[in-house]
C-alpha cells in the first residue's frame, strides 16, 4: 500500500512540475490567441496580448458592432537579434448592421517586453 501511495505522489508532484513549467508563447500564438478572444468579442483578454499604449487605442464599441469573420498569419519577419517581430496576416470583417464583409492584409509588431513574453506594439 505505501508504495503505491509513493508511486502516486510522484506523478502527481511530477506531472504539476511539467505542467509548471511551460514555455512562454511565441509572437504567432500571441497573435493568434488576439485574434481568437477579438472573434469571441472578450474585449478584456484580447488587451491583454497588446502593450499598454495599443490597448487605450481600442474602441471598444466600434469593436461590438464588427465580427471577425476569419484570419490567417501570413508571414513573420524576425529582427536580427529576435527581440523584435513583424507579422504579416489577412482578417475578414464584417459589419453587423449592413452585412458588408471587407478582407484586409496588414501587418503588426511585436516586441519581448521585460518578462520575456510576446506583447503586440503596433496593430
Amino acid at each position: 500500500m505505501f508504495k503505491v501511495t509513493v508511486e502516486v505522489l510522484t506523478i502527481i508532484i511530477l506531472a504539476g512540475a511539467v505542467s509548471c513549467g511551460s514555455t512562454p508563447a511565441g509572437p504567432e500564438e500571441v497573435a493568434q490567441s488576439m485574434f481568437e478572444a477579438a472573434q469571441a468579442h472578450q474585449f478584456d483578454k484580447m488587451k491583454s496580448f497588446l502593450s499598454p499604449d495599443m490597448q487605450g487605442e481600442i474602441n471598444e464599441a466600434a469593436l461590438a458592432g464588427i465580427e471577425l469573420v476569419s484570419f490567417s498569419i501570413d508571414k513573420i519577419d524576425y529582427s536580427t537579434d529576435s527581440t523584435s517581430v513583424e507579422m504579416e496576416y489577412t482578417i475578414t470583417t464584417k459589419n453587423i448592421r449592413s452585412g458588408e464583409t471587407e478582407v484586409e492584409n496588414d501587418d503588426m509588431d511585436l516586441e519581448l517586453n521585460a518578462n520575456g513574453e510576446w506583447i503586440i506594439v503596433d496593430l
